[in-house]
């Protein structure tokens, strides 16, 4: 029987019975020969032990293998070394690529410092502070890591109000108050409108999610000002609502393409959205990158294996989710905020989705007359 101990093997068979015995800081403290309480403020990093004394109980505690209580260490700091994170259930059917690697990141670097991570749902903001209270109540979390954050975020209301430790993946209207992680995405959709406009697109849709949503609302300014500061006017009626997966995607392309003057470039809001938009301009008879460009966000690796592969703006889930959990880590610290806000770029993944227009969008609309007999 082999069990691993901060990653030697040590053969339990061989042990005698001195090191079967747990370790305790006592042990320690007699093989250096000082008080218990130097051992501790050594393991605790304190700054008043000298260097050769911290280095004398350093290599004592890896020699004997001393490994302190976490039940005893997490009582007297008032931890559980487990971070909350409350996912809100979006409308929709389809699941959410995103989230899985976003979540991988998250665990492999709370993996690396011995944490845990404490997954729950909730189907409403309300529901989602809810949970929160009743997990700060029953002391299972040291602090949380908010998702999808709304402009007005009741959450972030919430715990600061408490003065429990969070960080959020998105600004929010008091993003001067708390840690934060986000991607600049006013720039990102500011660059998608400028892109297809620069390839000679004049009749271009954008599909976008809820804009209470921060994230949501800044894409959607961002590609505005990008018609705008090119001379064209943000019209209603080429903005589509979806929910962010497959689904929605299909249905806001359907609603698109039923115009009497169809977009010939359609940006979206999620690379999710961008493949249910693509199944339906194939299924009209249209390609994709020629008769209409289609452009994504996420970067999602399945996209490039796509005919043709999806052009998108890419942020890093796994970079997202490790990057909120160190910033988590530093917040329960004590670190003030200030120090732990951390604005990202995007960067454009070209592949073939987008090119300049090939067919007019009266064009499209006598191709289409024949799939929307009513139109």
């Amino acid at each position: 029987m082999t069990k691993y101990l901060g990653g030697n093997s040590v053969s339990i068979t061989d042990q005698n019975v001195q090191q079967r015995k747990s370790v305790t800081i006592g042990d320690v403290a007699r093989h250096v020969g000082v008080a218990k309480g130097t051992v501790s403020r050594v393991l605790n990093n304190y700054t008043d032990i000298s260097k050769n004394t911290r280095e004398r109980v350093l290599k004592a505690v890896e020699e004997l293998g001393y490994r302190p209580s976490s039940t005893a260490r997490n009582l007297k700091r008032g931890r559980v070394d487990t971070f909350g994170i409350v996912l809100p259930l979006m409308p929709g059917k389809g699941a959410d690529p995103f989230l899985a690697e976003f979540l991988d990141g998250m665990t492999r670097a709370l993996n690396a410092v011995d944490k845990d991570l404490l997954v729950t749902t909730a189907s409403s903001m309300d529901d989602a502070v809810l949970a929160i209270r009743r997990l700060i109540s029953s002391q299972k979390v040291d602090g949380f890591v908010l998702t999808r954050t709304a402009t007005n975020d009741p959450r972030v209301d919430y715990l600061l109000d408490r003065g429990f430790p969070f960080v959020s993946h998105g600004r929010t209207a008091r993003e001067s108050e708390h840690p934060w992680f986000d991607i600049d995405n006013h720039a990102a959709f500011y660059a998608a409108a400028q892109k297809v406009i620069a390839q000679g697109h004049r009749r271009i849709s954008l599909v976008m999610s809820n804009p209470q949503m921060n994230f949501s609302r800044l894409r959607i300014e961002g590609f505005q000002q990008g018609l705008e500061d090119a001379g064209l006017a943000f019209e209603d009626q080429l903005i589509a609502e979806a929910t962010l997966d497959e689904p929605g995607g299909e249905q806001a392309a359907l609603q698109l393409l039923r115009q009497n003057r169809p977009p010939t470039a359609i940006i979206c809001m999620t690379d999710a959205i961008a493949i249910g938009v693509t199944k339906i301009i194939r299924r009209h008879g249209l390609t994709v990158g020629e008769d209409i460009t289609v452009i994504g966000y996420d970067g999602l690796p399945v996209c490039e294996h796509f005919d043709p592969p999806l052009t998108s703006f890419a942020q890093e889930p796994v970079l997202a989710g490790s990057t909120l959990a160190e910033l988590l880590t530093k917040a329960i610290s004590g670190q003030p905020a200030r120090e732990l806000q951390i604005l990202a770029e995007a960067k454009l993944i070209q592949r073939g989705s987008d090119g300049p227009p090939r067919k007019t969008p009266e064009e499209l609309k006598a191709h289409l007359s024949t799939y929307f007999a009513t139109a």
